[in-house]
């Protein structure tokens, strides 16, 4: 079957023009070993991700169209061609001009990962010059959304791949931009201050997603039909944004834009809003939008830090914990996110509100204070702290009940398993031990998971490429490193974040980690150190810990009482979503998609206590519309608003939790952070909506109903407020053909509700 993206290049529409002589069959023997000598050779590292994507490229093809296929040699020439250019001129890569596919090494797996960038034809190392980074929608590569690239001078435009057409730049999508950032600053000179981000659709809402975690990198971002999740909006303050929307897309509800802006002007924030109707789902077709947005975002600058004098940042786990010149230095004492706000004031004055921040760390040399002069903090309100000077270049400030023990290696943050999908090294282990079908079991969930970018291990089922058959959730360009556990040596324990697959009697990995673990799998209990324990039948886990054996590292282990438990689409990896979740360990049913328990640690990874006074979410089975309904409810109440929308439970089936067991500090961690938008809507307008969502099929993933259903007799010109949680806010507008002017976001979260009104009606 035919790859695009090889077919693509090897058609020559984006790479620069080349002959290629296919090699002869006396040739092929030494293609692979001159590119292997290369690859290993210090004095290239530069070209070892390009030569090592090439190398897959022509094995990949070789594997789908055999040997003497046209397509293989094509294949082959290239990575020979290439081979031959780069040895005989280590200089090569600073001679490139124009549009240009290249590739890097990936620290995660070792694989060359590629990008598609343009060289400016004028470029200069001399000049630092300017860096535009384009993510591509759903469904879409780093070649086929970016055709209009073309050889220009002035800046560097680059389009990312994010590992899969459909990574949604999160685990390793997301550190897939952040390395080839890194690879880029590191072989050109670009000028940090004019790093932008755009993208439309899923590239839009990353813009979204890596403006609000990392601030203090980009200067602006550029954005089209783009969503906002779980970011928070204070992170944005200091990222101006320039976005498009049409106000008829049936794919990504404007109230996804419409209202985070709006709260981001509220706030102060710089944000133009260019709202269009009659282009759907492709606004990117907006000309005259598209025209404004780019002289807009060409004149964009970042700021130097010391001139940034107010900062409100909200971290979600521990790969994004800083904003500009401050930064989380250990989390608070809840599973809840971290917040800060900092404001430098007159007299060498710091002003600093920690919201479930222990300790915040400020990076002095970058802040507006003066280093000659004494530092005054005043923290939460209290007496003024004096910082005599001269001031060190870095000053831990300590919150309200800090923490005085000595720190372990790696502090605790939360934000569940998608974290050890940071970028870092990673490698997937599967047990060898059990009987045949456990075995085959985890041979097989292990396969499955070294092809997906994040936790969220799925199988072949769904959306797939008609083109190539590879499902649209999967790695395009190989597979994430795996190893049974007996051939793990000491540097991969040493050097990596594991994967864990199977209990301490399957996986001797486990076994050896399995004393020094807070929770246990044995003798049919799965048993925390705190003395919490459950029967383990028809049980799996998955808990999220630091290495003993390599402190500094992360550990996912997924065990399970039965091989079902280790199935693609099976519930522990299923909640383990592209959005961070509060819960450190997850216990579910082996076979269904339910939720049994769910708990947490503090900074130190002690267990958080708490869960034996939380009420039972529910005392017999109901189904998830009932369920829904009564989290509905509870959001409803929270807000004070006249409805509220219900959808179903993520990620989690028809019996959604345990009768009896589960509660309801259980279930609030998957909705770790998950704001609450508020609209205004008439009663005209609150009826038609209800009619659209009634049309839809009650059991179809996306339902979504008004809780408490309005009554025919609502006044159609009185406003009512209704209340929408954020995994739903999409959906309801997708399906009730909302798009209200009136949305605000309120302070309350889902949590927050489901703690203080989830209970029986």
């Amino acid at each position: 079957m035919n790859h695009p993206l090889l077919l693509a290049f090897l058609a020559a529409c984006c790479l620069r023009p080349q002959s290629l002589a296919q090699p002869s069959a006396s040739d092929l023997s030494i293609v692979y070993p001159a590119a292997d000598s290369a690859i290993a050779r210090p004095d290239l590292d530069a070209y070892r991700g390009w030569l090592k994507y090439l190398r897959f490229l022509a094995e990949d093809t070789t594997a789908r169209h055999g040997a003497d296929s046209a397509e293989a040699h094509a294949a082959l020439a290239r990575l020979d061609d290439w081979t031959r250019r780069i040895t005989a001129d280590p200089d090569l890569l600073g001679k490139l001009r124009g549009v240009q596919e290249w590739a890097y090494e990936s620290p995660v797996d070792g694989s060359g990962q590629p990008f598609k960038v343009v060289i400016p034809t004028d470029y200069d190392p001399a000049r630092p010059a300017p860096l535009s980074v384009y993510m591509h929608g759903y469904t879409g590569d780093h070649l086929n959304h970016s055709a209009g690239f073309h050889d220009h001078d002035g800046f560097f435009d680059v389009a990312v791949l994010g590992r899969a057409r459909g990574g949604w730049y999160v685990g390793l999508s997301q550190a897939d931009v952040l390395h080839v950032l890194d690879y880029i600053e590191a072989h050109w000179r670009i000028d940090a201050g004019r790093i932008r981000l755009s993208g439309g659709s899923m590239g839009g809402g990353a813009t979204f997603k890596l403006g609000a975690r990392f601030p203090h990198r980009f200067a602006s971002g550029q954005i089209a039909c783009g969503y906002v999740q779980q970011e928070p909006i204070g992170n944005l303050l200091t990222f101006p944004i320039y976005a498009t929307h049409s106000d008829d897309d049936p794919v990504v509800s404007i109230l996804l834009s419409r209202g985070p802006l709006a709260e981001l002007r509220r706030r102060g924030g710089q944000a133009i809003f260019d709202e269009t109707t009659g282009y759907g789902h492709a606004v990117w077709d907006y000309a005259a939008g598209n025209e404004r947005s780019g002289a807009w975002g060409a004149a964009q600058v970042r700021p130097d830090s010391r001139t940034v004098r107010r900062l409100d940042f909200t971290a979600y786990d521990g790969a994004a914990m800083r904003c500009w010149w401050a930064e989380i230095a250990e989390w608070g004492t809840e599973a809840r996110p971290a917040r800060f706000t900092a404001t430098a004031g007159e007299g060498n004055t710091l002003f600093v509100e920690l919201d479930n921040v222990a300790r915040l760390r400020l990076r002095t040399a970058e802040s507006p204070f003066d280093p000659a002069q004494t530092l005054r903090v005043v923290v939460n309100g209290a007496v003024p702290i004096e910082i005599p000077a001269p001031l060190p270049g870095s000053i831990v400030v300590d919150g309200p009940g800090a923490p005085a023990d000595v720190p372990p290696a790696r502090l605790h943050t939360p934000g569940g398993p998608i974290q050890v999908y940071d970028g870092s090294p990673l490698l997937i282990v599967y047990g060898t031990g059990g009987d045949a079908a456990t075995q085959a079991a985890l041979r097989a969930v292990a396969e499955i998971a070294s092809q997906s970018p994040n936790p969220s291990w799925k199988d072949d089922r769904g959306e797939i490429d008609p083109a190539d058959q590879i499902p649209h959730w999967r790695n395009l360009f190989g597979r994430l490193a795996i190893k049974p556990d007996t051939a793990v040596n000491e540097a991969d324990i040493a050097r990596c974040n594991l994967v864990l697959i199977g209990t301490a009697v399957e996986n001797s990995i486990v076994a050896r980690i399995a004393a020094q673990l807070p929770v246990r799998l044995a003798d049919g209990r799965i048993v925390c150190s705190d003395g919490f324990e459950l029967p383990a039948a028809q049980r799996t886990l998955g808990l999220v810990h630091f290495n003993p054996l390599a402190p500094t590292r992360l550990v996912f282990w997924v065990a399970s009482s039965s091989p079902a438990g280790y199935s693609a689409e099976a519930a522990v990896p299923a909640l383990c979503s592209p959005l961070f979740i509060g819960a450190d360990l997850l216990v579910t049913h082996a076979a269904e998609r339910q939720l049994v328990a769910a708990r947490s640690f503090d900074s130190r990874w002690r267990w958080l206590g708490g869960r034996e006074i939380s009420p039972v979410v529910s005392p017999e089975t109901e189904d998830h519309p009932v369920l829904a309904r009564r989290i509905a409810e509870a959001v409803r109440r929270a807000t004070g608003a006249d409805f509220a929308v219900a959808g179903r439970v993520p990620q989690l089936g028809a019996a959604p939790v345990l009768p009896g067991v589960t509660r309801v500090a259980d279930l609030a961690p998957l909705f770790y952070g998950h704001t609450i938008d508020v609209l205004e809507l008439t009663g005209a307008e609150v009826l038609a909506a209800q009619a659209r969502m009634d049309a839809a099929a009650p059991d179809a993933l996306e339902w979504v109903a008004l809780q408490p259903a309005a009554p025919a007799a609502l006044d159609p010109d009185r406003t009512y407020r209704v209340a929408v949680p954020m995994a739903l806010v999409g959906s309801f507008g997708r399906l009730a053909k909302v798009s209200s002017h009136l949305q605000r976001r309120t302070d309350t979260t889902v949590p927050e509700a489901l703690t203080r009104f989830l209970t029986r009606q």
